[in-house]
């Protein structure tokens, strides 16, 4: 399969949890992240297509005004998980502030794997 994406993969080091902002439902643990979106592993089988709005609990690190970052997002893709029991969800962010991707970008900074080539 070819790969589309247009900005490199971070993996990121910190889980942050993911929760569906109007149900408050738990969807996953961050496990990917880009200025364009991010991927969630979890239990969830969720709609492609659909649009919700996210809450993402952010790590404790004193620049952060908050404690978490709700976004607007679409669901792009499900895919199961190397463990049967998860899947994988990919996510593009539909609105997106400023502010949004300077957090967006800390946390790429601070947290992503540094793997070698």
């Amino acid at each position: 399969m070819e790969e589309r994406r247009k900005i490199a993969r971070k993996y990121l080091m910190a889980y942050s949890s993911v929760y569906e902002q109007s149900t408050g439902k738990m969807l996953g643990y961050l496990s990917d992240l880009t200025l364009e979106g991010l991927m969630v592993i979890g239990k969830e089988e969720l709609e492609i297509g659909r649009e919700t709005e996210i809450r993402i609990d952010l790590p404790e690190i004193p620049a952060f005004k908050e404690n978490f970052l709700q976004i607007g997002v679409r669901i792009i893709w499900v895919k199961p998980d190397i463990d049967p029991r998860l899947n994988n969800i990919g996510f593009n962010f539909t609105d997106i502030s400023e502010e949004q991707k300077l957090i967006i970008s800390e946390m790429i900074d601070i947290y992503e794997f540094r793997r070698e080539n």
